[in-house]
């Protein structure tokens, strides 16, 4: 099958991976004992809306948007998970007339479980023996709960183990939303297979799992028990939905549904798929931030289709080291947390960190770990990924059937 390339798509996981990033370094911050500039706790900021908290100084500006960027990069990735896996399975289905699953299980095994594997096996085995990667407020809840977490990680659910212990293993916390993908990757072929309207299908599966959410959120205000409260959690961080959407916006593109394709081609989206983002961010109430990433799947989506599919669109990524970053983007989402921990220790022994980090040294902080993250990133992926994404453009494709006419 001839391998389907949207320019531009690269450059979208890049900066995707990089608001991750960002909310992540504050993250680590806090939990190494350090201070945080833009991340503050929940309980401090009391007012209707972010934008009231920051006019009265409980939180400075950047704040609500570094603390969102991390949410804003998964649930990008997750959009476009869907819309290029559904896509791509539906052009299978259109070249070789049906969609062959263990070819498709073969790929996404090759292209994610040897990395997944790789940083899950340093995770619990080499870095917490190093001091560079000690993470004090996660450590404590290490050991008690290893087994469990191993069993869980090791399975492709570390969002489970997430929602149970509710504290990330150490250096490697950012994986549970590989394994949410992994759990789409699972049953998805078999939706788009078996579907005879994929259009009815898929909104069926979105108002569904809305309306399990919707419950599980009632549910546990009125009834906090222990067991309703993880299974809430495993919910909300599994955005099947999410996904769902994006494999929709996939279905309209490959039928080229024209009317759904020129309203989401209007100057006035494309624009406002951009401005809205820091808008909702400040202005959405509290009590409605847990439908919050439901819109910004839209926006995103609205972003994903002028990229691969509007001449004219505002949006112009093609850019060649935003495309090369995009390319190593998994290998930076796996290692760029140990990074950001290792930059910390290194930092605090060569130039001596105070617990409250000045604006030099926390800029130092941000710098020197995105470029070792780049660095070991690439490394990875020339070295060690290259390697299985080749056995997958090799022997892992589908096949045509022999006619027995």
């Amino acid at each position: 099958m001839k391998k389907e390339h949207f320019k531009g798509i690269d450059s979208l996981r890049f900066f995707a991976a990089l608001a991750v990033f960002f909310t992540h370094v504050e993250l680590v911050k806090k939990f190494t004992g350090y201070g945080t500039h833009w991340i503050v706790p929940d309980e401090r900021i009391t007012k209707f809306t972010a934008l009231e908290s920051v006019l009265n100084k409980e939180v400075g500006w950047l704040s609500p948007l570094i603390a969102y960027s991390s949410a804003l990069g998964v649930v990008f990735f997750f959009v476009l998970s869907g819309f290029l896996i559904t896509y791509l399975l539906l052009k299978e289905k259109e070249n070789y007339g049906e969609i062959q699953v263990k070819p498709f299980y073969f790929r996404r095994i090759l292209r994610i479980w040897p990395l997944y594997y790789f940083i899950f096996i340093i995770g619990f085995f080499v870095l917490p023996h190093f001091e560079f990667f000690a993470v004090p407020e996660q450590d404590k809840f290490f050991d008690p709960n290893f087994w469990g977490n191993f069993i869980l990680y090791a399975l492709f659910m570390p969002n489970l183990a997430f929602s149970i212990y509710t504290t990330a293993v150490p250096n490697i916390g950012q994986s549970w939303s590989i394994g949410v993908e992994e759990q789409f990757y699972l049953a998805w072929p078999w939706v788009i297979k078996k579907s005879k309207n994929l259009e009815k299908t898929l909104i069926r599966i979105i108002v569904f799992l809305i309306l399990i959410k919707a419950l599980l959120i009632i549910g546990s205000q009125y009834y906090p028990k222990p067991s309703l409260l993880v299974i809430k959690k495993f919910f909300a961080m599994s955005k099947i939905e999410c996904m769902a959407l994006g494999g929709l916006g996939a279905y309209y593109f490959y039928a080229k549904k024209s009317w759904i394709l020129k309203i989401a081609f209007l100057p006035v989206n494309q624009v406002l798929s951009v401005v809205l983002l820091p808008v909702l961010i400040f202005l959405t109430p509290r009590f409605l931030e847990d439908i919050l990433y439901l819109i910004f799947a839209i926006l995103f989506l609205i972003i994903i289709l002028n990229v691969v599919g509007n001449e004219k669109s505002f949006f112009k990524f093609h850019f060649k080291p935003f495309e090369y970053l995009g390319k190593i983007s998994y290998g930076f989402y796996m290692y760029h947390v140990l990074c950001i921990v290792f930059t910390i220790h290194l930092l605090e022994k060569t130039i001596g960190l105070n617990k409250d980090i000045s604006t030099p040294e926390h800029l130092l902080l941000y710098g020197v770990s995105f470029v070792l993250s780049i660095v070991i990133s690439s490394l990875s992926y020339h070295i060690f990924e290259v390697k299985f994404i080749r056995w997958k453009d090799r022997i892992a494709q589908p096949q045509k059937k022999e006619s027995n006419v």
